[in-house]
């Protein structure tokens, strides 16, 4: 699906939904492990069989001082998850019978001390572990409801997919865009240069413009 289409600096981009996204859970190296325990939707990597599973398994990681959020989730046409609760946020009914509760968001306590090189958990290294936390749940919702989107420049010339928000797809393929508008310009003064050495005259260099290709 075609999210934006518009012209910038001479050129074409396009955002659109990327068709096969890679799931941020499975396909990449995460720090946090996201727990839950549902039979009927998926909404983590560790889906355990009951309750009583997943509640060993917090015992366990609250014995290893492991750092746990919880995780809620908001079902109704499609699936929004959080890392607060969804009452006082949605349509008077919506968040008592369709959000609630799913399951915790873990980083393990070894392997945050030895990414950041720390002997024990401190305030500062448990908001660095919150927010971390808060970013991948953030970019497991979007894979979860189609908002991964890639973009195309020039009917792709120039083409990337992967990107979790339309605004961070754009922003990259402008960037393309400059790289493109200064790779041109320079080219242009590399020909104006050999244009002057060989005192070629305005009027033909006008009329040479339009005639050669002087972008590499």
């Amino acid at each position: 699906m075609e999210h934006e289409n518009i012209e910038y600096k001479g050129h074409t981009i396009v955002i659109e939904n990327d068709e096969d996204p890679q799931n941020p859970r499975t396909e990449w190296d995460n720090l946090t492990e996201i727990h839950c325990c549902s039979s009927r939707y998926y909404l983590g990597e560790h889906n355990h069989k009951n309750w009583e599973d997943f509640n060993l398994m917090i015992a366990e990681a609250e014995k290893q001082n492991d750092f746990i959020v919880d995780v809620y989730a908001y079902i109704h046409g499609g699936t929004a998850l959080s890392l607060g609760s969804f009452h006082g946020r949605l349509s008077q009914g919506h968040a008592q019978f369709d959000s609630g509760k799913c399951g915790v968001i873990i980083i393990r306590r070894e392997k945050m001390l030895e990414e950041f090189g720390k002997k024990k958990w401190s305030k500062k290294l448990k908001q660095k572990a919150y927010n971390l936390c808060k970013g991948d749940i953030e970019t497991f919702h979007a894979f979860l409801n189609n908002e991964v989107y890639s973009y195309n420049v020039d009917d792709y010339e120039d083409s990337c997919c992967g990107f979790y928000s339309i605004k961070e797809a754009m922003d990259e393929a402008k960037s393309v865009v400059d790289c493109i508008v200064e790779k041109d310009k320079k080219s242009h003064f590399e020909q104006l240069k050999i244009w002057i050495k060989n005192k070629v005259p305005f009027y033909a260099r006008t009329t040479f413009s339009h005639t050669m290709d002087v972008v590499e």
